[in-house]
């Protein structure tokens, strides 16, 4: 904290380039890491590392709060490795050079946006930076209780288990586990050490159907502690029930083409409003000069995106929903900003978004929701969304509205989704498991082989009903996020046959359905 609080603070006051504008903001985000990584497949161990890592990110900003180097063209800031011993000097000889490299960019890219402005009418260009208050808060350092050698047991104990099921083609243990300490010190004062620790447990199986296509379903575990893990019985058991319901899937016929109505249960549901609502709840401004186009909701706030009786705020605050550890939980953006709870849809109408340090024309204040990859540029992201409705349904309930929905289109079955993949921002993710629910007697089948077609945001002010229970969904791939939501219904959705061509099956079979193998 030191030597990062004073090369910062001479930098203020002798990092200035000929005549060339000031800093009149800088920022430093360091990190102290400390990780293991394992991973075993069939009960052999494919690998056991640890770790110890420093890194810096430095941001600095010429200009003003209203008009600075930031939000045209590129990113901007540098990032770099910090020495892993606590030296005084050392430490502050890397931060200068990484200093020393952003203010020359910053000011090269501060002229090139004042010569763009000069040629271009930019209305309402909203303020490039939002001031905040200083924080001063130093926790304890990170540290996390991981038996190292116990796990690698562990992780072969488990991968073992598939084994016992011997029409999986590949499955893969994985274990990501560490402590991180983060620090951030900046012009305006703040003054932060923070700690977190974690662990993750990601078990995956494939297998290929008989016409040869892919099929894959995973487990994730999460936990601050090693204690906050499932027992190792829960997690075979888990393996067992995954393995059954692929081998299941693998059998069950293809549905090429359907339009109807859609009932997604809560795991499939939360992962769907990660993918329709995550990114577009979300303040972030367009740069000038190009860029990626703005596909928040602002220009709906003040109107129904939802049914009325939703409602949807984002609290990155609590650290679980009932007894599900939530990825998406913290206490300080990456901009040193408290995390907020920020109420977002009330009665169905969108009222705010999600906001980091960049103003957007709606939206002038961070709301704590400032982050991004590595030290990346900041941008805002939900943290942990809860969505709800009032008067929600049993699930029986909702059975009954997707069949009479689907009687009322004249349509012989209805669609249940109890689990889809992870889907890239505004669009779903294909199902893993899918059941027609027919219209006549509510009979359910097993279908695969269906992509979802893309869904326009209008379609969630047309879902049907939603539960009373709620599940909550850790997104873990890029910036975390956790998603608290019921089953819902949605009156109509588009599903068709996937493009492509799948692989042939294995020529061989596997060793495991070998009667010779040991």
């Amino acid at each position: 904290m030191r030597a990062l609080a004073d090369e910062l603070d001479r930098s203020v006051k002798e990092l200035v380039l000929s005549d060339l504008s000031r800093p009149y903001f800088i920022q430093l985000n360091a990190q102290d890491r400390q990780m293991y990584t394992q991973s075993a497949s069939y009960g052999g161990l494919q690998r056991s590392n640890e770790s110890h890592s420093r890194t810096i990110g430095v941001r600095v900003r010429v200009g003003a709060y209203e008009l600075d180097n930031t939000n045209f063209r590129r990113g901007f800031g540098q990032a770099g490795n910090l020495p892993l011993d606590d030296d005084y000097s050392a430490l502050r000889h890397a931060v200068w050079l990484l200093l020393d490299q952003d203010y020359k960019q910053a000011v090269e890219t501060y002229t090139q946006k004042l010569a763009y402005l000069k040629d271009k009418t930019v209305e309402e260009r909203p303020d490039d930076f939002s001031p905040a208050t200083a924080v001063s808060v130093v926790e304890p350092p990170g540290k996390i209780d991981f038996d190292r050698k116990a796990w690698e047991t562990n992780l072969q104990r488990l991968s073992e288990r598939f084994k016992q099921h011997p029409k999986i083609q590949d499955a893969n243990v994985s274990l990501f586990a560490g402590a991180v300490t983060e620090w951030i010190v900046n012009t305006e004062g703040t003054r932060l050490r923070t700690a977190d620790t974690g662990i993750h447990i990601q078990i995956t199986a494939e297998l290929q159907a008989e016409d040869g296509m892919p099929l894959s379903d995973s487990r994730t575990y999460l936990g601050e502690r090693v204690d906050q893990l499932p027992p190792m019985d829960k997690m075979l058991a888990d393996i067992d029930e995954m393995c059954t319901k692929l081998v299941e899937l693998a059998k069950a016929p293809r549905l090429e083409q359907y339009t109807g109505p859609v009932l997604f249960e809560p795991r499939a549901s939360a992962s769907a409003f990660e993918s329709l609502l995550g990114d577009r709840l979300c303040a972030r401004p367009t740069p000038l000069g190009g860029g990626s186009e703005d596909n928040s909701f602002e220009k709906k706030i003040g109107l129904r995106i939802l049914p009325r009786s939703f409602q949807v705020y984002d609290d990155p605050g609590p650290k679980a929903f009932e007894t599900t550890v939530l990825a998406g939980a913290y206490r300080y953006d990456e901009e040193a900003v408290p995390a907020s709870h920020v109420s977002l849809v009330e009665k169905g109408i969108l009222k705010t978004l999600v906001a980091g340090r960049a103003p957007t024309k709606k939206v002038k204040q961070s709301t704590g929701h400032g982050r991004g990859p590595g030290f990346g540029d900041p941008r805002a992201t939900i943290g942990c969304l809860y969505v709800s409705a009032d008067d929600g349904l049993s699930a029986e309930e909702l059975k009954q509205e997707l069949i009479q929905t689907a009687r009322d289109e004249g349509l012989e079955f209805g669609l249940r989704v109890a689990a889809i993949e992870d889907g890239q921002s505004g669009s779903l993710g294909d199902p893993i498991y899918a059941y027609k629910v027919n219209a006549a007697d509510g009979r359910e089948e097993l279908v695969r082989g269906m992509q979802f077609r893309p869904v326009e945001p209008q379609s969630m002010k047309r879902i049907l009903a939603a539960g009373k229970d709620r599940r909550a969904y850790n997104s873990v791939s890029g910036i975390s996020a956790s998603v608290i939501a019921p089953a819902v219904v949605f009156e109509e959705l588009e599903l068709t046959k996937p493009e492509g061509e799948f692989d042939k099956l294995p020529i061989l079979q596997s060793p495991a359905t070998r009667k010779d193998t040991p």
